[in-house]
């Protein structure tokens, strides 16, 4: 039976034969039963080897399916068979005979999958199977597309940006500038708030009449959330000797052919003009600014503000007969056509 040689300090039980023989008992069982001799509960094991009474349940029923793997198990037995006095070197050798034919084939496999896991020392063990796998794939995809949608729309609902080719001060002796540059796709372009034509990347280009002294020009970009954002440039014109060669006027008497003199008012416009079926003017003019277009036959004109669109006209009919804005404040009109036959009363 042993005796116990201080009770103040740890049990240390002696026998009389520390090696198991070839037929002795299997693991769990010389376990089980030499801490019966010893009349000793589960709950003094623990107590004494601070080996979880769990997982000494499992050892001395010898379910090495729920034990943790080698490392940890193979502690756990030389705490507990040292605690009850065995020759500590036998019993890792029964042990690791033991796991050894479990490991070969009886319990690596469950019935269903592989399950890998450690348990360290009186803690709760975790177990990878193929579904938590498969839910952790799931948990990341759905956070990288969460976080990209994200993305996404702060993109979109941000502000767009605008890209100018032109300086933001500048001099010309011409009587307009081209103004071009590039915004974020899908959004909407305006010079001085009347909307010009950008291509599907948000690239545009566009001529800009300017009157004399400094012209301010604002370019503004919208987006389909609403957002906008604007930059300013100033754009000094020093065209008054050109303008008196070039007269922005119609002819005083009747001609043979037809001409109209065009003027934005308060706001800008953009308009655009053929003459004779060929375009000949695509832009922006800014308030205040003038230009005469001339043709044989006829004059084709678009405006995006008929409301500030002001024309007088001159033809074999009629001389320069001052027609006033052509409809509504911004109200678009689409080829508006004046031949030299026309006749306005």
């Amino acid at each position: 039976m042993g005796e116990i040689v201080s009770p103040n300090e740890k049990p240390k039980f002696v026998i009389k034969s520390d090696k198991p023989s070839k037929n002795s008992l299997k693991l769990s069982e010389l376990l089980t039963r030499r801490r019966k001799e010893l009349d000793l509960s589960l709950e003094d094991i623990e107590r004494n080897t601070r080996i979880g009474k769990k997982y000494l349940k499992l050892l001395e029923a010898g379910e090495y399916s729920n034990l943790p793997n080698d490392v940890y198990t193979r502690g756990y037995v030389k705490n507990y068979a040292d605690f009850l006095g065995f020759d500590t070197k036998e019993i890792i050798k029964l042990y690791s005979k033991e796991r050894h034919e479990y490991d070969s084939g009886k319990g690596l496999k469950s019935k269903n999958n592989y399950k890998l896991g450690l348990k360290p020392i009186g803690s709760q063990s975790y177990t990878i199977t193929p579904k938590t796998i498969l839910f952790a794939l799931t948990s990341v995809f759905v956070l990288i597309m969460v976080g990209y949608v994200s993305w996404q729309f702060s993109q979109l609902s941000a502000p767009p940006i605008i890209r100018l080719a032109n300086q933001d001060k500048s001099s010309t002796s011409a009587s307009f500038v081209i103004l071009s540059g590039e915004v974020d796709s899908g959004s909407d372009v305006f010079i001085n708030d009347s909307p010009i034509l950008s291509a599907p990347d948000g690239s545009f280009s566009d001529r800009v009449m300017l009157v004399n002294g400094n012209n301010q020009i604002k370019i503004s970009a919208r987006n389909k959330f609403g957002k906008e954002s604007s930059k300013t440039i100033i754009v000094e014109s020093t065209s008054e000797g050109i303008d008196k060669v070039v007269s922005t006027d119609v002819s005083k008497n009747k001609i043979e052919g037809v001409e109209i003199s065009i003027e934005a008012g308060k706001q800008a416009i953009y308009i655009n003009v053929k003459t004779d079926g060929l375009e000949v003017f695509k832009g922006t003019m800014l308030p205040g600014s003038k230009q005469l277009f001339k043709g044989k036959e006829s004059i084709k004109l678009s405006t995006g503000n008929a409301g500030s669109t002001s024309v007088i006209m001159t033809n074999s009919l009629v001389a320069a007969k001052n027609i006033g804005t052509l409809g509504p404040e911004g109200e678009p009109k689409q080829d508006i056509i004046f031949n030299k036959d026309t006749n306005i009363q």
